[in-house]
């Protein structure tokens, strides 16, 4: 089947560094043009625009939106404006890709999608580990049977405060990553939930678990989160105290687990052999450590001749989500599962929050 590709004039709402990341890539696009760039800051709009050669800036989206008519803008903004600026940029005629989460909470979410389907327009969330490469693996071992059937899923995300603020949020105000007890879940936490969420299916319940913030601490040290599908669990933990900070995926199965290491981008399969005893428990040792070796080597090719990126979940999720519009496809990641996504985020919240201990979060906006 043939595929029609329009030219997309694309458009990018905030200025920070992730928003530099998705011009790359966008770029990166054949038949995409950058026609903008806003950000309520205007020096910062202005230096975003020279130092990428974004031919125009603005402070305002709906004067971005008259004046340039971008028919894709990037959302990269603080999750507390998604709501607010990717309406907006669908009233005013364009797609949406929308980092994560996709809102604070879930009536923001039902709002971006009822004015999503009110004007004709798609919109994208931004569940960029979907996509990286060991994720892919991942997917294509337990599609082929090889992995059984899912027993369970554990994700462990490691939460490194000081480089989570470390940009600063401008005007000598806190990273918005760190500014609330639970800033930083909204931050990191949508990755490995929607990662347990695709291989477990469907949940049916939650249950939470937090320490509370150290003497002098205002961010929330440890949270455990259990997730019940139909017939498989998934266990999350985030972690501030853990050294170093890992980001690693495990998936259980009938036949074999896979341990997956979502920083190095390697991964490694544990199964039965059928060999004596001894033989078995030595082999135990050496197999992952050949695999290790393998992909570590793998990739350190792939860095060498530019065949892997940062972000490579980013760039796929770009790409797939033109070819979607391309051909009038739902997109990669829809509307409805970035909702999700922020249910599961708000249900921790909402937990967490009656404990006596835990703290109450700032309002946002």
């Amino acid at each position: 089947m043939s595929t029609f590709r329009k030219q997309h004039r694309v458009a990018l709402i905030g200025a920070g560094r992730i928003a530099a990341v998705h011009l790359g890539f966008a770029r990166g696009v054949k038949n995409a043009t950058i026609v903008g760039v806003c950000d309520a800051d205007p020096a910062r709009a202005e230096a975003f625009a020279a130092e990428r050669k974004v031919p125009a800036f603005f402070t305002d989206v709906n004067e971005m939106m008259r004046a340039v008519e971008p028919s894709v803008v990037h959302v990269v903004t603080p999750p507390a404006t998604h709501a607010k600026l990717a309406i907006a940029a669908m009233q005013g005629g364009a797609n949406v890709l929308v980092e994560k989460p996709m809102a604070m909470r879930v009536a923001d979410c039902d709002r971006m999608i009822a004015v999503a389907r009110e004007n004709g327009r798609r919109i994208c969330v931004d569940h960029n580990r979907l996509f990286d490469p060991v994720i892919n693996k991942v997917r294509a071992f337990v599609e082929s049977g090889r992995l059984g059937d899912v027993v369970s899923v554990e994700a462990h995300q490691g939460v490194n405060p000081v480089e989570d603020g470390g940009a600063g949020g401008g005007n000598g105000k806190p990273h918005w990553s760190i500014e609330d007890a639970f800033a930083p879940l909204y931050n990191l936490g949508p990755h490995p939930l929607y990662l347990v969420s695709e291989l477990i299916g469907p949940v049916k319940s939650i249950q939470v678990a937090g320490l509370a913030p150290d003497e002098g601490q205002a961010l929330i040290p440890e949270i455990r989160v259990m997730l019940e599908g139909d017939d498989r669990f998934g266990f999350v933990a985030f972690s501030m105290r853990s050294q170093p900070y890992l980001n690693h995926l495990n998936v259980f199965g009938t036949k074999a687990t896979l341990r997956v290491n979502l920083n190095t981008m390697t991964v490694i399969t544990e199964q039965n052999r059928k060999l004596p005893k001894m033989v078995g428990k030595l082999m135990a040792n050496f197999e992952p450590a050949a695999q290790l070796v393998s992909s570590a080597v793998g990739n350190a090719i792939a860095v060498a001749t530019r065949r892997m990126k940062t972000y490579p979940g980013i760039r796929e999720t770009i790409r797939r989500f033109y070819k979607s519009l391309d051909e009038g496809a739902l997109p990669p990641v829809t509307g409805e599962q970035g909702r999700d996504n922020v249910a599961l985020l708000n249900a921790i919240q909402d937990r967490l929050m009656e404990s006596a201990e835990a703290p109450r979060p700032r309002a946002t906006g």
